[in-house]
């Protein structure tokens, strides 16, 4: 049915727009995204630590997942139809095909964030809690064994991609068995990154205002529009040869295309968008109520010309 809504878009000649098609759905948060074969695979979760969420899409249609964990799961990445999940308490899932397993390693930390190289996974996490500072990071070696690698870090670490991980007031890089300090001199606050190619690397974040930093060879930051958020931003994607996607709070979705940025003329949700990641030629915008704990509701946000609404029941 997807797809032919799709093509019925195409044939009016309608132009790819912004637009939140899935608004206050109940079973908590979107935090992160994957796309798992033809499958956009997002999770999330009550953010009183609670459950996790698991919500699905393919061409039949979407569906909720709720108590897919017993707390949230914070981020999501895999390599073809495998993908892992981490969350709070050292939450590690492993879903392959649909068969789900249970890797969770011994911390307190929540982990934040995770990479699949096809071969080893990378997760990082921390406890932002200012009476218990720190920053780990964890390895899975091909093996299947999970090993922490540090948990010296002055603060925690919020996400990992490829070679890079960034957290708060720190970025490092990955170089061979080796974690080398990338920091800009003005220590940002710093919650996803993205590599496009060597060279060039995309970090998003900031505490009290919108902060992007690019990476070629030496941090620069770039200036935002003010017309399209003064907010911190959570979330980034980008690949070889494709703009730069940026989510944040309050409705942020925006769109860098090396010149300027682009977004909608208005916000069009007052929810928070913490993640953004590509399915088919659309750009989604995984959010919610960030800033509840419990009870909380998720909200999807695009760019495309799909249909205006979309239905998430629970998954049978």
């Amino acid at each position: 049915m997807r797809a032919a809504l799709i093509g019925a878009a195409l044939l009016c000649g309608c132009q790819p727009g912004w637009s939140v098609p899935v608004e206050r759905v109940d079973g908590g948060v979107l935090l992160g995204a994957w796309t798992a074969g033809e499958t956009l695979v997002a999770v999330g979760g009550d953010l009183d630590g609670s459950s996790g969420l698991v919500v699905q899409a393919d061409a039949d249609g979407w569906c909720a997942e709720a108590g897919a964990a017993d707390r949230p799961i914070w981020w999501t990445h895999g390599s073809g139809d495998r993908w892992f999940g981490v969350g709070e308490d050292g939450l590690i899932l492993r879903d392959e095909g649909g068969a789900r397993v249970d890797e969770s390693v011994p911390t307190d930390a929540t982990l934040f964030g995770v990479h699949d190289t096809g071969s080893v996974v990378w997760a990082v996490g921390g406890t932002p809690r200012a009476d218990v500072p720190g920053g780990e990071v964890w390895k899975r070696d091909e093996a299947g064994a999970w090993s922490l690698v540090r948990d010296d870090f002055p603060g925690p670490l919020f996400k990992v991609h490829e070679d890079w991980i960034v957290g708060v007031g720190s970025a490092w890089q990955i170089v061979g068995d080796q974690l080398e300090d990338r920091t800009a001199d003005e220590q940002p606050r710093l919650l996803t990154v993205r590599k496009r190619a060597d060279g060039d690397v995309w970090a998003v974040g900031g505490l009290s205002e919108a902060e992007v930093w690019h990476w070629t060879g030496s941090w620069a930051r770039i200036d935002m529009d003010p017309f399209c958020t003064n907010q911190p931003l959570n979330g980034v994607w980008t690949a070889p040869g494709e703009d730069v996607w940026v989510a944040g709070q309050f409705g942020g979705m925006m769109r860098w295309d090396g010149t300027a940025w682009e977004c909608p003329d208005t916000p069009l949700s007052d929810d928070h968008f913490h993640a953004v990641w590509p399915w088919g030629d659309e750009r989604w915008f995984l959010g919610g109520d960030l800033f509840r704990l419990g009870s909380n509701h998720f909200t999807i946000g695009r760019w495309g010309q799909g249909p205006k609404t979309i239905d998430v029941p629970a998954c049978e």
